[in-house]
């Protein structure tokens, strides 16, 4: 049996949330995808279980993605997390640096995009250059 990974992808927009969820059902059975809709109920997750990886919406709403982020590196800061957002990655450069955040993906996100950076992060051979913040 292969390694077993678990991603956690978290977003309050369901719509998003169901896209990601379903492309990352596509790395196929060595992973265990598993959603929440808010940083709260991610929280719970985390607790219950760790995570490999945690693809995070920034802004929600009760706690954002940095305070999520905040959070993990307490629990488990070994977990790998990676940051979503429609208002563009550049200005969080200093926060994803101090919070040793993986990469910085832009919405709309490409299907291929999100693939191709949760293998990248998780060790697969796919994709050679550096993730982007």
């Amino acid at each position: 049996m292969g390694l077993h990974r678990r991603i956690l992808v978290v977003d309050d927009e369901r719509s998003v949330l169901l896209v990601t969820h379903r492309t990352l059902v596509r790395l196929g059975d060595g992973y265990e995808v598993v959603a929440a809709q808010n940083g709260r109920e991610a929280l719970d997750r985390i607790r219950e279980a760790p995570f490999d990886l945690v693809i995070t919406d920034l802004r929600m709403p009760e706690m954002d993605g940095v305070a999520l982020t905040e959070a993990i590196r307490e629990l488990c800061p070994d977990t790998i997390v990676i940051w979503m957002t429609a208002y563009g990655c550049g200005s969080l450069m200093d926060a994803a640096a101090r919070l040793m955040v993986y990469g910085c993906l832009e919405k709309p996100v490409e299907v291929a995009e999100i693939l191709r950076m949760a293998r990248k992060a998780l060790g697969s051979t796919e994709g050679r250059e550096p993730a982007v913040g």
